[in-house]
């Protein structure tokens, strides 16, 4: 598990498209989990933490991580019904 890997997967999920969209589009937490480590990143939820409460500048819990993350996901399937997605993430989120 490492910081590295987290700061890494963060800075891709701010800067690709493509790849947040693949994870937002998942329809389970296995397919999230697999194409993160096709991937080859590797962090815990600490780590995730750690990192977005670096960038954000405030100190976050896991509940409001996980808020964050989902609501970015909500907003983004907005009026189609792939609202299982959003659970995807929530459910890999939990899993960290």
């Amino acid at each position: 598990m490492s910081i590295e890997s987290a700061r890494a997967f963060c800075m891709r999920m701010m800067s690709d498209d493509e790849f947040r969209d693949s994870l937002g589009k998942a329809e389970s937490a296995e397919t999230i989990r697999d194409i993160i480590k096709k991937d080859q990143y590797d962090f815990n939820k600490h780590d995730l933490l750690k990192i977005v409460s670096e960038l954000t500048g405030k100190k976050l819990e896991a509940e409001q991580l996980e808020d964050m993350v989902c609501g970015i996901y909500a907003e983004e399937v907005a009026g189609n019904s792939k609202t299982e997605s959003i659970e995807a993430v929530r459910t890999w989120f939990r899993s960290l």
